[in-house]
């Protein structure tokens, strides 16, 4: 593993040469931002979105955040629906930008119709749910707790959306899937059902990929005693089911974790870390290398190698880049602090945790996965104590290359014993050929000394050469956006 490191003489003349540029958007209404939220985003020729997904007494919460091409926040709301009755339960499956608008998907399961059904509703600039419905497809039922379940998935062009429905399950039988299609006015344009021959386990869905050319990706979790691995439940539109346990191959190698994306061509494509199964450890588990998996190349998973064991590694991020994968990890540990709370107060109890975030992993892969380029690691410690969203990592392109945003402490690069500890948003860029750049810093531009707000990097969006990043304070967030 290649370390980077730059003296500080170096250090301290970098913004004078910035390769980037930053630029802040206005304050947005009154916000205040949750604890370990989900997170995904779109953007549009339109604007930029954010969607922060958390669950509270059983509610599934979406906030949406809008901001539009000149970095104003436009919108920030929550969206919920009424979640109904015992016997008659509503929530919210997913909120997808659909063409340059946002649609929440509703699902419903009402235990007298003995129905299931799936709806979406559009959502204005104003973040206000459409009360025309949109009624997608729906599944028999009978008992509530088994009333089978709904995904939607996002197609790379931004103008089609899959859905999939996952029947009630039925011991040894296979699981039942129906599939709908659906234009940017959310017609279905196609539909059908499908199974998995030969399968006869109940499928739990982890997270459902759609390609532009009716392929769909459903991933699910097994697990081996301890461990648990990916497997890739492939159905193409007109075709037939396909299983691929991936990361299973070599019975002395696990998976650690991983992450998941699409390649141009419409190939689904995980990465992440590996771990040898006899050293397997609940405390600090020990990365030996990575791995990297190809849709097109079914019966193939290719490993590789660290030079040594990095604990705690974690991936964060996927990125493509012309003739390169880019896998962008930290060493990232979070340790639950035991509570004495018990009783009826426990069910209430938010749970606390203690954070560390360490240094950067940046892994380079060929477009094709099969061989590995290169790693290097950024150098950063921090540790907190129940909210950590300021100390995550965001990543895309900029410049034709992989940027790399976090915050960093202020002492590690200017020489000011009484800031030392300050939040310093810095950039690090990385070519295709691993090569990596000094890093810029913003000290100045972000008025790091006087400024009440600070980087939330865990909130991104990248597009066209540019990250926008959320920042916040108490009472309102904006956008800073590096390009």
């Amino acid at each position: 593993m290649k370390y980077f490191l730059l003296s500080l003489a170096l250090l301290m003349g970098l913004s004078a040469f910035a390769q980037v540029q930053v630029a802040q958007g206005n304050n947005s209404p009154q916000f205040s931002l949750s604890k370990q939220v989900d997170f995904t985003s779109f953007t549009t020729a339109k604007a930029d979105y954010f969607v922060l997904k958390r669950t509270e007494h059983f509610e599934n919460i979406n906030t949406l955040i809008v901001a539009d091409k000149s970095g104003s926040i436009i919108t920030d709301k929550e969206i919920r629906v009424n979640m109904g009755s015992f016997n008659n339960q509503s929530g919210v499956k997913n909120l997808l930008v659909v063409n340059s608008t946002p649609v929440v998907f509703v699902g419903n399961r009402d235990k007298n119709a003995g129905k299931n059904t799936l709806t979406a509703s559009t959502i204005d600039d104003n973040g206000n749910i459409s009360t025309a419905m949109v009624t997608i497809g729906s599944m028999d039922f009978e008992k509530m707790s088994n009333a089978g379940d709904w995904y939607a998935a996002l197609t790379p062009d931004q103008k089609h959306v899959a859905v999939i429905g996952k029947s009630p399950y039925e011991k040894g039988t296979a699981t039942q899937f129906s599939y709908f299609m659906l234009d940017d006015k959310l017609q279905v344009t196609g539909k059908g059902t499908f199974t998995f021959a030969g399968n006869d386990k109940n499928i739990y869905v982890t997270n459902f990929l759609a390609s532009d050319k009716g392929d769909l990706y459903i991933i699910a979790d097994d697990f081996d005693k301890s461990y648990k691995h990916p497997t890739l439940y492939k159905y193409s539109v007109g075709g037939t089911g396909v299983i691929v346990p991936v990361m299973t191959a070599d019975p002395g190698l696990k998976n650690l974790n991983y992450i998941a994306r699409l390649s141009p061509r419409g190939d689904l494509v995980l990465a992440g870390y590996m771990q040898k199964k006899s050293t397997f450890s609940a405390g600090d588990p020990a990365a030996i290398g990575t791995w990297m998996f190809n849709s097109s190349k079914s019966n193939e998973v290719k490993t590789f190698n660290f030079d040594k064991p990095i604990t705690n590694a974690t991936a964060r991020n996927l990125v493509y880049n012309g003739d390169v994968w880019f896998l962008v990890g930290e060493q990232y540990k979070a340790d639950k602090v035991e509570t004495t709370v018990s009783g009826p107060a426990a069910a209430n109890f938010e749970e606390i945790y203690n954070y560390t975030h360490g240094d950067i992993i940046v892994t380079g892969f060929s477009a094709d996965g099969s061989s590995k380029k290169f790693d290097l690691s950024v150098e950063r410690q921090w540790t907190a104590k129940d909210f950590d969203q300021d100390l995550t990592v965001a990543s895309g392109t900029i410049g034709n290359k992989l940027a790399v945003v976090f915050n960093d402490q202020y002492g590690k690069y200017i020489d000011d014993r009484y800031h030392k500890n300050l939040k310093l948003p810095v950039a690090v860029l990385v070519s295709n050929a691993g090569v990596v750049d000094s890093p810029v810093i913003f000290a100045n531009e972000l008025d790091v000394k006087v400024s009440s707000y600070t980087l939330y990097p865990q909130f991104f969006n990248n597009d066209q050469g540019h990250l926008m990043v959320l920042s916040g304070n108490a009472q309102s967030i904006k956008t800073v956006t590096f390009q």
